[in-house]
């Protein structure tokens, strides 16, 4: 039999080859072009919602910070009117302790030796707890069982006393007390001079402030109790504080901030800032409403998701038609382009102004906001040194912590500053700046991202804080409590030098008479004028302050010999003595001067406050427009 042909092998045509081809790279181009497409989303809302987180962080801090700034100045006002309740219970108990009893008490405040409105009611207190002398009429009361008398009775030092608000057997009304311990010259217990006060004036901060009406302010005393609480223009006092957490937290830590969701108060979520106050059993809390505080953040937070939003919703239409149209792929590259120019415009709109810094220093980028913010155009900041943006003397410290960015972890937080920049006409601008490190392909750092925000508001704020708390608003003279901080500053120096410091007291005799006669606008203008030739009566080195009303003190921090100050004195007399013309009108007034010198007539700023305020009243009861010294 013959051998049959071998069989033709079975190959496929060349058309259903391709096809199969074409369906074996369509199936992972798909499935690419969907997973690329859900880890773009995914990046883009990550991106996002860190550059939310970044931005709420930012603003937060921001207002801890402002809040922490109002608590320091809190704080300051209760230091100043607790020394201020100090130094007039002092006063009382000198008195007390010289005369042996107080009849004339009720007439010191008519007769401006005690000048401080907010203490209602000052009353002294003998051995056994009975009323023996008071500023207010008041029948037989005894005080041998309030906290205040047990408290001062028991201890030995001269400390004031804050007692939690009572009910005034006096007033009838709600009070805080605070009172002195009335100690015998053989040191025994020999009462208490007690001071009662609105609990509502130790919250009046928060009008001066201006917080909104959700706003905090509160002042607590140690022993768990609030002393005056204000929000808006609700006040309270007596409730227990244990429980809340500015109060939990200040025993770990004696200041702090944080957020704080109000559902131990109110249900309002505040930043909340607290301070021990020093030298006091007490603390203060200072609190704004973290809505209000982050409303411009989440009207960005807004935005920011309707941008991904719309980003999103491009880059899952295009992967769409790209899985269901290769042949459209021209039109899906332009749609994506669109799609990043869109973002990048949006960067290059965003309300912090950023920048990318190269290892070197050199500027390689930056958005519209950063230009704007410093007044240089994008070419201009690529041919700086990001180093040259700041006061040459700040260069090395700001160099310095841009190397420790560079050598740190990528994933460390970063550290926000706040940093004054020079703009390219000159003037300053506060930013509050994070440095942000991006590393290369292989691990280097490749350049670090500078966001920067405008504080300089905040900044101008808190400096006019700073001032009004130690200046006078009528006179722009120091205060107070100013004198008294430089008073306390040049005894210490004299103590060490073995110096002497003149202290005058300075009261205008007939000032009444100008504000009766032609109103309070020419009186002001009148205080002014005084305050104009008391500065031009002294040193550069002196300091001359209001103290309220018609009242001025001087501070002589060097003074060689004692007739130093009887020179500066007679000065003073004469040149206040001179006419002043007041919008037409002419006026006359005159200046009785009372002197007192360190270490004769004291060894402390109280004590020398004191004795020239007695010298200047004796020298109005010698015949006024003349000067004594401090017997």
């Amino acid at each position: 039999m013959p051998t049959p042909p071998p069989a033709e092998p079975d190959v496929p045509p060349l058309p259903t080859v391709r096809a199969n081809w074409r369906d074996w790279v369509r199936a992972p181009l798909s499935a690419l072009a969907a997973l690329g497409c859900a880890l773009l989303i995914a990046a883009l809302w990550w991106n996002t919602q860190q550059r939310i987180a970044f931005e709420r962080d930012q603003a937060t801090g921001a207002a801890e910070q402002a809040n922490a700034n109002l608590a320091i100045a809190y704080e300051q006002q209760i230091e100043r009117m607790l020394k201020a309740a100090e130094q007039v219970a002092a006063l009382v108990r000198k008195n007390y302790l010289e005369h042996g009893t107080l009849r004339d008490l009720p007439q010191w405040s008519s007769e401006g030796v005690i000048r401080e409105s907010m203490f209602r009611i000052i009353s002294v207190v003998n051995a056994q707890g009975d009323i023996v002398a008071s500023s207010e009429a008041a029948s037989a009361v005894n005080y041998s069982d309030r906290a205040f008398f047990r408290a001062q009775r028991e201890r030995t030092d001269d400390t004031l006393y804050i007692n939690a608000p009572v009910l005034g057997r006096v007033s009838g009304q709600w009070q805080v007390p605070m009172s002195l311990r009335i100690t015998r010259e053989d040191g025994s217990f020999g009462g208490v001079v007690v001071l009662s006060v609105d609990p509502a004036e130790f919250t009046r901060f928060s009008q001066q402030a201006q917080l909104h009406a959700r706003g905090l302010v509160e002042l607590t005393g140690l022993d768990g109790i609030v002393r005056s609480r204000a929000i808006g223009t609700d006040s309270r006092f007596g409730e227990n504080a244990q429980t809340l957490p500015w109060f939990q937290r200040r025993a770990e830590q004696p200041a702090g901030a944080f957020v704080d969701d109000g559902s131990a108060i109110d249900g309002v979520p505040r930043i909340v800032s607290y301070r021990s106050v020093a030298h006091y059993p007490l603390m203060v809390t200072v609190g704004t409403s973290y809505e209000l505080e982050l409303a411009a953040t989440e009207q960005r937070r807004a935005v920011y998701l309707t941008i991904t939003t719309a980003a999103s919703a491009a880059l899952l239409l295009t992967t769409l038609l790209f899985m269901g149209m290769l042949a459209r792929q021209r039109a899906a590259m332009r749609a994506l382009r669109t799609s990043e120019a869109q973002f990048r415009a949006t960067f290059r709109q965003a309300a912090s102004g950023m920048a990318h810094i190269a290892p070197d220093g050199s500027i390689l980028g930056a958005n519209d906001t950063f230009c704007d913010l410093l007044g240089y155009s994008l070419v201009e900041l690529r041919s700086l040194s990001f180093f040259a943006l700041c006061d040459e003397e700040t260069r090395t410290a700001q160099r310095a912590l841009f190397e420790q960015r560079l050598s740190a972890p990528a994933d460390t937080s970063a550290p926000q500053i706040e940093k004054l920049y020079r703009r390219k006409d000159g003037s300053p601008v506060w930013v509050n700046e994070a440095l942000g490190l991006v590393l290369g392909a292989g691990g280097e750092p490749a350049f670090v991202i500078a966001v920067a925000q405008d504080i300089s508001a905040r900044k101008l704020l808190e400096a006019r804080l700073s001032h009004a708390a130690t200046h006078d608003a009528l006179t722009g003279l120091p205060n107070r409590v100013l004198l008294l901080r430089r008073l306390e500053r040049a005894l210490a120096t004299a103590r060490a030098e073995d110096t002497q410091v003149g202290v005058l007291c300075v009261d205008l005799d007939g000032f009444k008479e100008v504000n009766d006669q032609w109103g309070h606008a020419r009186g002001d203008l009148l205080l002014r004028e005084v305050a104009r030739r008391l500065r031009a009566c002294l040193r550069a080195h002196d300091t001359v302050a209001r103290f309220g009303g018609d009242e001025f003190s001087l501070l002589l921090p060097v003074v060689a010999q004692p007739l130093d100050c009887e020179t500066v004195a007679r000065k003073i007399v004469r040149a206040l003595a001179e006419p002043y013309t007041l919008g037409g009108t002419t006026a006359h007034i005159s200046a009785s001067v009372g002197i007192a010198l360190f270490p004769d007539h004291g060894s402390d700023a109280s004590a020398l406050l004191v004795h020239a305020d007695h010298a200047m009243y004796r020298a109005k009861r010698l015949g006024k427009n003349q000067l004594s010294w401090s017997a």
